[in-house]
């Protein structure tokens, strides 16, 4: 994937080289077009809070992500795309989604797929991590490779939407972009669901409510350093086994989840000049961390640097208007 926090842009006048731009960009994948030596493409992209966020522009093409890629790189990613131009034929899981100007089609990363393009393309696409997204794995794969209609529905909002975020691409840094991915990676969520439930005829599965039930639990008390497995399952009447499971099926454990949704909103916090005033322990007690000792020790495994560190390089950063 990208690099956290420095925005791509880059081009490639054969297929050689922009398999090795878009694999490095998102997973492994195979390129191949019937033109070869008249091939061009070109891409943007920046990473925020492992959400890539990406703008590329591809002459005819075809991308395959076989067993055999997925076995070499199995992190399990969704993929949404818009379709700015040309049009796109989008398989997995036993379907087909052809996906014109405004669509917006989801694939599973974790799972073969083939994209296709007969003409020169556009799209904005976004990659994040399965957890993310507080939707059942089993419900998604019911939308993977629909075509969401850019002319109807949420999607008729949601479209104008993520090609505004594509156009903000290098300004999306500090606590500002990190509001904007969460924010998009909501707007994702609540256009998938709502689609899950009109193709269920309105209802959702239990596990799809429960799991909604848990995350919302979850965010509403992420500053309780009392919230835990067993916490969480007594409030919503599942065992904790059982709840064990559900985050399974998301590629982690509630553990983590919660944990990486603190240091999310921490990140954010050390990044916002208006909270300059504050303290590092005082923004981490905040959002549940009450012992610095153990904050700093984990801040630094997850970020590679100290808390420190990562506020001054990111306030220098907004303050200098530094985006890359």
């Amino acid at each position: 994937m990208v690099e956290a926090g420095s925005t791509m842009d880059v081009g490639a006048d054969s297929m050689e080289s922009w398999q090795r731009i878009v694999s490095g960009s998102f997973v492994p994948l195979q390129v191949m077009s019937a033109e070869p030596d008249r091939f061009r493409a070109r891409m943007r992209g920046r990473v925020v809070d492992d959400v890539l966020f990406s703008e590329i522009g591809v002459g005819p093409h075809r991308v395959d992500r076989s067993d055999q890629l997925i076995a070499r790189s199995p992190q399990a990613f969704y993929k949404l795309t818009l379709q700015l131009s040309g049009t796109g034929l989008l398989v997995q899981d036993g379907k087909e989604a052809v996906l014109r100007p405004g669509d917006i089609g989801l694939y599973d990363t974790s799972k073969p797929y083939t994209l296709s393009f007969d003409e020169a393309m556009r799209a904005v696409v976004v990659m994040f991590p399965h957890a993310l997204l507080d939707v059942d794995p089993d419900e998604v794969s019911a939308i993977t490779a629909v075509r969401l209609a850019g002319d109807n529905g949420l999607a008729r909002a949601v479209s104008p939407f993520l090609r505004e975020i594509a156009r903000s691409i290098p300004d999306l840094n500090g606590s500002a972009g990190l509001r904007v991915v969460h924010t998009t990676v909501d707007v994702i969520s609540t256009l998938l669901v709502n689609e899950i439930v009109r193709l269920a005829d309105g209802a959702r599965s239990r596990s799809g409510e429960l799991l909604h039930a848990v995350y919302d639990h979850i965010s509403r008390n992420l500053a309780d350093p009392e919230l835990g497995p067993q916490s969480i399952a007594e409030a919503n009447y599942i065992s904790a086994r059982y709840l064990q499971q559900l985050f399974t099926k998301q590629g982690t454990t509630i553990s983590d989840w919660i944990r990486e949704r603190r240091l999310s909103c921490i990140r954010r916090d050390l990044g916002d000049p208006r909270l300059a005033h504050r303290s590092i322990s005082q923004i981490a007690a905040a959002w549940g961390f009450p012992n610095a000792a153990h904050f700093s020790k984990t801040f630094r495994h997850d970020a590679g640097e100290t808390a420190s560190e990562y506020r001054a390089r990111v306030l220098a950063a907004h303050a200098s208007g530094v985006t890359g």
